[in-house]
């Protein structure tokens, strides 16, 4: 008899433990890249982080970040990501959605490798940056940190040794954010690396094992196996060849599944593996308009877009609009194999739609890897004006994998399920007023390449088992009809948030603070006044760190512990200091804006069944007191 319990007990303890290890491995990530400097595109094309759904993605990633001489975290672009709030308002999503996780990505193709190869080679220098990375993270309210060095051991600067360096930089950095957590109780930063597709890049680059054992995931940058640059034309991410391998073919390594079986090769953990979907387009112009079959001829790069203003690169809704409002043709060779390519006259562009996202999602479910991510979010047709519903392309992933896993939305690491309306509560009084302002780009930049670059060609003796894709060619003229919509199309798109989001507006023209001493960058409270605080930023040349002093909106006091202006029971404040401030404090103009936008207005039928979060919390960067000018554009719409 007892031994009759024992063995029920062990058959449920048996059972329970395989339950719980296929519960694991079917977590799924939804990574999406965040482009910084896809606020400067014009029109109808700006992109700041109060676009972004915060129940669209389970972990964003902000690019990019930098490091200095010295060995600390910077941002590549101030005005947008501090003075502008760039970095407050996309960590702020999570006031939202408390599941979703942040990250700051640093490095990316224009950092190459000049300033990461020296600084990995010094063991001092190491040690530096990671202390000084945790500090940074924590005081942005970043979750985490993806390193995104674009390669090791290549471009200008890259030493031989860079492999094993940067696997020494990952250790340390993986074994300082234990400690930190540990020490503070906090949840541990996460650690992700950007990898590349090339194999070459992989072998001479990347030591796989010890990499394995320190990041939480890889994000592969499984896209870019062709240049715009190149003599023929292709499409940049074909998931499987379209001809048998031999000796004498490149293209049988340039695909994704060939680079998922070497990285696999290597050691890696499929359940490390995040495999990248590109929500872009690499163009050509071709030599002869009558022939553009994959690998005819081309005559360099395309003609750069109207919004992303790069030659030989175009995003998804740029690429969108052209089949739909300009008479592109699109074709298709093989839909389990890529993408389909469009083109008119001598332009061609190669492209991934929503039937190889899908394909694609179903793989990462087929080969056990560990989710999908893209780059970037800013590059789909986050405004829905092609298929009547936004993000189409990341959407269409994301049910293909929720499906073809067979789990529900909970199985998802950071599912994006409905926001629960809070309890009500009161809220104090404010004579703080709402107003809606359109803006142009604040400054003019150059535009800022890709970023994303991985074509490495080299042959392999190594011999794999592919799975080739016999050609078939469908041609087509789209119809222009927008998709049907439906109250409830899928379970999981259901449970999407789809208007546009706005995040509190930070400071956005501070004022200087002579009298207070700042030891640190960051936030301090007025030594006398519960109302006003300090924002603590390096300053312009040798002025080293400036204090500039704002002041919460009426019935808000600042509070350190959230860094923001919060309700004044949840402040530790001495009433007579506070009391005998306000006399001398002189009056403040505050206003609240939303976000600036340069939209055109969506149909409100789009958003008929969708549910905005609630705006749970009121902690906001106020506006100070002086006043800018801005200059009206278009139309935004607001749900």
């Amino acid at each position: 008899m007892i031994s009759t319990d024992i063995s029920r007990w062990l058959f449920l303890l048996i059972s329970l433990s395989t339950w719980i290890t296929i519960s694991i491995s079917k977590e799924m990530r939804v990574v999406c890249y965040y482009t910084n400097w896809s606020v400067y595109r014009p029109g109808v094309a700006k992109f700041t982080p109060q676009n972004i759904n915060p129940y669209l993605c389970t972990h964003l990633i902000y690019a990019f970040g930098g490091f200095t001489k010295e060995n600390t975290l910077k941002p590549f672009d101030k005005y947008q990501d501090i003075e502008k709030g760039g970095y407050a308002k996309f960590t702020g999503l999570k006031t939202y959605n408390k599941n979703l996780k942040t990250m700051l990505a640093i490095g990316g193709w224009n950092e190459g490798s000049a300033r990461f190869s020296p600084m990995v080679a010094s063991a001092e220098r190491r040690k530096q940056l990671v202390r000084n990375a945790i500090k940074f993270l924590r005081q942005n309210h970043f979750d985490g940190l993806d390193l995104d060095w674009e390669y090791p051991a290549f471009r200008d600067g890259g030493k031989p040794r860079d492999k094993e360096n940067y696997a020494a930089l990952v250790q340390e950095l993986r074994e300082e954010f234990d400690r930190e957590s540990e020490k503070t109780g906090r949840p541990r930063l996460l650690l992700t690396m950007a990898v590349p597709a090339g194999i070459e890049y992989i072998n001479k680059g990347y030591d796989i094992p010890k990499l394995m054992k320190y990041l939480d995931w890889m994000n592969m940058l499984s896209y870019d196996f062709h240049s715009a640059y190149e003599p023929a034309v292709n499409h940049h991410a074909p998931l499987f060849p379209l001809e048998e391998a031999n000796e004498y073919s490149f293209d049988a390594e340039l695909n994704i599944d060939y680079t998922i079986q070497h990285y696999i090769k290597l050691g890696a953990d499929p359940s490390k593996l995040v495999l990248g979907i590109p929500t872009y387009g690499r163009s050509y112009t071709l030599y002869n308009p009558e022939a553009h079959d994959i690998e005819s001829p081309a005559d360099g790069p395309g003609t750069m877009g109207e919004y992303t203003r790069e030659n030989g690169y175009l995003a998804y809704y740029e690429i969108c609009e052209y089949i739909k409002n300009d008479g592109w043709d699109v074709e298709q060779i093989n839909p389990n194999a890529m993408g389909p390519y469009a083109h008119k006259g001598n332009q061609w562009v190669g492209y991934d739609d929503i039937d190889i996202v899908r394909r694609k999602a179903e793989y990462v479910v087929e080969r056990g890897l560990g989710g999908i991510m893209f780059w970037a979010i800013d590059n789909d047709d986050f405004r829905g004006t092609c298929h009547g519903k936004p993000y189409p392309l990341i959407e269409a992933a994301k049910e293909a994998m929720v499906n073809a896993y067979g789990l529900s939305n909970e199985n998802l690491i950071s599912p994006p399920s409905k926001p629960i309306k809070p309890k009500a509560r009161s809220r104090p009084k404010t004579t703080t007023t709402e107003r809606v302002v359109y803006v142009q780009a604040e400054k003019e930049v150059e535009t800022t390449p890709s970023r994303r670059r991985n074509r490495f060609k080299t042959k392999s003796k190594e011999d794999s088992s592919k799975e080739i894709i016999k050609p078939r060619r469908t041609v087509s003229k789209p119809e222009h009809k927008p998709e049907p919509k439906s109250e409830e199309s899928s379970t999981y798109s259901s449970l999407i948030v789809t208007p546009s989001y706005t995040t509190p507006e930070p400071p956005s023209t501070p004022d200087m603070a002579g009298g207070f001493k700042c030891e640190d960058e960051g936030f301090y409270p007025h030594p006398k006044d519960c109302k006003k605080y300090y924002w603590c930023l390096n300053g312009a040349g040798d002025s080293g760190i400036v204090a500039h002093q704002f002041t919460c909106p009426a019935g808000l006091y600042f509070n350190k512990a959230a860094d923001s202006c919060d309700y004044t029971q949840n402040v530790l404040c001495n009433k007579k200091l506070q009391k005998s401030s306000t006399k001398t404090t002189k009056a403040t103009t505050t206003t609240t804006t939303s976000a600036p936008t340069t939209s055109g207005r969506l149909p409100t039928s789009l958003f008929a069944t969708s549910r905005a979060p609630p705006r749970i919390s009121p902690i906001t960067r106020p506006t100070t007191t002086t006043t800018t000018t801005t200059t009206t554009t278009t139309e935004a719409y607001k749900v």
